[in-house]
């Protein structure tokens, strides 16, 4: 954490929100600005109270990986999204962070810009997880099929004990060829159905309903991407 502290306090010094030579510690702050350094000193402070509240959380016996996460979060968030409304460009690099004054309207069209490619490739992504997700949904529900009532449809009239239609619906005895390609069927189907037992610990329809909620889930968030 006093790593971290230590780059922001840096960060902090470049634009004048604190001064000093403490590598790490965050003044208490005045209200005394000129007329143009409103907007930097208002996304500063932003910036200071998000990572003092993180700090402090780890320092009262909180989640310390939590609070590193959201530190480094809210340093990028900084970088991403405050900065360059206010023609501030940084740059990490292994030999430290670079900073740039440039045009906030280049950069804010550069953000926009990169909003609809993330957006676009989050799109992508979840369009294939709902085909995969979709796919999973159907083969739970067909394999929910009892192998004796694979074949129980309208096209047969007539079925053995095990559920081998020997019958057809106009009367019609089902030919020797099909016989054995029902039977091959169903067997395949028994064991579809055992796997099914097994993986949803004998409770398949809770298993659909989780697999649906997914799907459901996916869903929901393609709609708010599209809006």
């Amino acid at each position: 954490l006093r790593a971290i502290a230590t780059y922001i306090t840096e960060i902090l010094k470049v634009f004048g929100v604190i001064d000093g030579a403490d590598d790490f510690g965050f003044g208490s702050g005045g209200d005394g600005a000129g007329s143009g350094s409103e907007s930097y000193i208002g996304a500063m402070v932003s910036f200071r109270e998000n990572v003092r509240n993180a700090a402090l959380a780890a320092a009262k016996g909180g989640d310390t990986e939590a609070a590193i996460q959201a530190i480094l979060k809210t340093c990028d968030g900084l970088r991403d999204d405050v900065l360059p409304g206010l023609g501030i460009r940084l740059e990490d690099r292994p030999e430290g962070t670079l900073w740039n004054l440039e045009d906030p309207a280049v950069m804010l069209k550069e953000m926009a810009e990169k909003a609809a490619k993330d957006k676009e490739v989050q799109i992508g992504k979840l369009e294939k997880q709902l085909v995969a997700r979709t796919k999973e949904f159907e083969k739970v529900k067909n394999s929910m099929v009892l192998p004796k009532d694979l074949f129980r449809t309208e096209e047969f009239k007539e079925w053995d004990e095990t559920g081998v239609p020997t019958t057809m619906a106009n009367g019609d005895p089902v030919s020797g060829g099909q016989l054995k390609k029902k039977k091959k069927a169903i067997v395949k189907q028994e064991k579809t159905y055992k796997d099914l037992m097994e993986k949803s610990g004998n409770n398949p329809q809770g298993l659909l309903d989780s697999t649906q909620k997914e799907v459901d889930s996916i869903k929901r968030k393609l709609d708010s991407l599209s809006l």
